[in-house]
């Protein structure tokens, strides 16, 4: 350790020591953390042909995201068609549509412990699975002579989804640095799909046969056989399964081929994060059998499991889903009934949720994950309370300029969730996970998301259909109750690694939001420190 190295571990000591953080087991670990992110940063130039591996990474693993994109572009927008409702005979909201658009999410909760397997066939051998599934299934949707063939599609499209691990392959084959944003960019892809397929929808409005909707439920298969084809070809397996399965050589050359600009398997970035990783293995819990879940349900993980619940739940109940799924029936309590000016407002609606979906994941690193998580919280209550008040006035007076106040409300509700909370629902889950239950523990969120799911797009439906435009207050409600137990519950993750957000849940004695805060200010009371030192050195110097 070098001076300058030495007056920086010092400081660091009795800051964390003056805030009540455990010194040996956090603070040494931060000041690892800020090295690995400075030596990512050296160690990559994105203008290389590194960049552009990278750039295939996301390309694939972007298609990945989009296909599932092009489902909810594929059921939000269908409603609109005529043909497809006289086809199977039933209307845009109530218990048959609601239970088609439910059994994807069943799909998705039967499909998630499978996710296990990506710790036995790999990250990549798993998703190929799941995209092989997604492009049965849209053949299967969009062939089925009957309801019945058209719900076993919904299911295996959901299993086949619940399979797809491309935020936790992403998550950990991402340079350390680059990490977030990347994330978050992966995260927007789910809205290129939904903007294509509603275009291409448009278009097939102009069919005057079941192909109309046929094509649309076939054209599913796209983005997820592109992965198929390529994922073999331009993905790397993840550096830390292969770590698990002992095949550290092979790691050792995927993080020097994908973190540093000349392919140097002798560059310092490799040995910091293969250290990590080793460090993460052989300290933490074992996760043995593979469809044991138990561990989760200890009280070393308990925290974890609980964290990932509720954030499970305000991804699939804070109101997305009304737009996702049931845009179709919530513009026709305001007025707007045409199918093409229903098609128009979707994609409007998905064309800005994409664009700052995009900026949010530029942001994601200037702002702490609380931040941005409660930000997004109290703009939703608002907007959902400004879509409530306005479609009241509809319902009373019939006025034009209340249903297009509601679009614009609807609008500005897609604009903050996605520059929010979007791009944390591909990042927070996988932060809060240590590596040997990540793959378990995200077929466990899948698991929750696919359960929460199948409760809100039914109930959505059927709630339209008896309560009308008063289905907004629920929404308002259960946020608001969301973003009080978020609060106490949500550590904050920001600027740390994957493995040393362990610590948070893991220190005796703390609780981990207040660890987490602890951490935070420690390490903003260091940097200011490190700031002064440097300007008084300068001025020596002088």
């Amino acid at each position: 350790m070098d001076a300058k190295q030495a007056t920086h571990h010092h400081d660091d000591v009795a800051e964390a020591s003056k805030l009540g953080v455990d010194v040996a087991e956090v603070v040494a670990h931060r000041i690892t953390d800020e090295d690995l992110l400075r030596q990512s940063k050296k160690s990559l130039s994105m203008n290389s042909k590194t960049g552009f591996r990278i750039c295939l990474i996301m390309f694939v693993m972007g298609c990945n995201q989009a296909g599932y994109g092009v489902d909810w572009g594929v059921v939000g927008g269908i409603n609109a068609f005529d043909r497809w409702h006289e086809y199977y005979g039933f209307g845009t909201s109530g218990v048959i549509i609601s239970t088609i658009n439910a059994l994807m999410q069943i799909g998705i909760f039967v499909g998630a412990p499978f996710l296990a397997l990506s710790d036995v066939i790999g990250r990549r051998g798993v998703n190929f699975v799941g995209n092989l599934l997604c492009v049965i299934a849209a053949f299967m949707q969009g062939n089925a002579p009957n309801v019945g063939t058209l719900m076993a599609g919904r299911i295996v499209l959901g299993f086949g989804t619940a399979l797809c691990t491309a935020p936790q392959y992403v998550a950990e084959v991402a340079p350390v640095h680059l990490r977030g944003r990347i994330v978050g960019i992966f995260g927007a892809c789910f809205q290129v799909g939904s903007l294509l397929m509603l275009g291409v929808m448009m278009a097939l409005t102009r069919w005057e046969s079941d192909w109309q909707w046929r094509t649309a439920f076939m054209l599913q298969s796209v983005f997820p056989g592109l992965v198929c084809i390529l994922i073999y070809f331009w993905c790397p397996e993840s550096p830390r399964y292969l770590m698990m399965k002992g095949k550290i050589q092979k790691a050792r050359e995927v993080i020097a081929k994908y973190q540093t600009t000349h392919n140097d398997i002798n560059d310092p970035i490799v040995g910091m994060v293969i250290a990590q990783i080793e460090d993460s293995l052989e300290n933490r819990t074992t996760v043995r059998a593979a469809y044991d879940f138990r561990v989760f349900f200890t009280r070393s993980v308990g925290f974890r499991t609980t964290v990932l619940l509720i954030y499970s739940l305000l991804q699939q109940w804070g109101g997305g889903g009304l737009i996702g799924y049931y845009l179709v029936p919530a513009l026709s309590l305001v007025g707007i009934n045409g199918t093409l000016e229903q098609l128009g407002i979707n994609l409007g609606s998905t064309g800005l949720y994409f664009v700052f979906t995009l900026f949010g994941a530029y942001i994601v690193e200037k702002f702490r994950r609380r931040t941005l998580i409660f930000t997004g919280i109290i703009l939703t209550i608002i907007f959902e309370v400004a879509v409530t008040i306005t479609s009241w006035q509809f319902s009373v007076g019939g006025s034009k300029a209340a249903s297009y106040l509601t679009i614009l409300w609807v609008y500005l509700f897609q604009i903050c969730s996605a520059s929010t909370i979007a791009t944390m629902h591909n990042l927070y889950p996988v932060e809060i996970l240590s590596l040997p239950l990540r793959a378990k523990g995200m077929g466990l969120y899948a698991m929750f998301q696919g359960a929460a799911g199948v409760v809100h797009t039914y109930g959505i439906g059927v709630g339209i259909q008896k309560v009308g435009y008063k289905i907004w207050v629920v929404y308002i409600v259960y946020n608001a109750l969301q973003g009080v137990v978020a609060y106490f519950l949500f550590p904050e993750t920001s600027k740390l690694s994957l493995e040393e957000i362990d610590k948070i849940f893991e220190t005796p004695g703390e609780k981990p939001v207040a660890m987490s805060l602890k951490i935070y200010r420690a390490r903003a009371e260091k940097q200011k420190l490190d700031r002064e030192l440097e300007v008084s050195r300068g001025g020596a110097v002088a």
